[in-house]
């Protein structure tokens, strides 16, 4: 399954945010196949996007990395494990503080 295939369906938003997760979850994508060997995303385990947000994401500034993290965000909702992956995704690349908008999210129920 792509990537734009599986946030079109799960992702409210404007076409041009929508355009920015597909971009970024196709970057995550490439560097999850490149570093092991795994194309399918219904294949992803928490330990290939936590090595996403620790590894391959590091040498980047700390907005991109709130970027990647939302877009890691969103795919996980889509693919059903949120719930179950949010605790071991949380790290600093998550911005700390109050305000803004809660996120969009769809949540997939097994």
């Amino acid at each position: 399954m792509s990537i734009a295939i599986l946030l079109k369906r799960s992702l409210p938003g404007s076409k041009s945010s929508i355009a920015g997760h597909i971009e970024r979850g196709e970057r995550i994508a490439q560097a999850i196949q490149q570093r092991f060997s795994i194309s399918e995303p219904r294949q992803w385990q928490v330990k290939h996007m936590r090595w996403v947000l620790e590894r391959w994401a590091s040498e980047k500034s700390a907005a991109t990395r709130y970027d990647y993290w939302r877009t890691v965000r969103v795919l996980t909702a889509a693919l059903g494990k949120w719930q179950d992956w949010r605790p071991h995704l949380d790290g600093a690349w998550c911005r700390s503080g109050r305000g803004g908008r809660s996120a969009k999210i769809s949540i997939r129920r097994s």
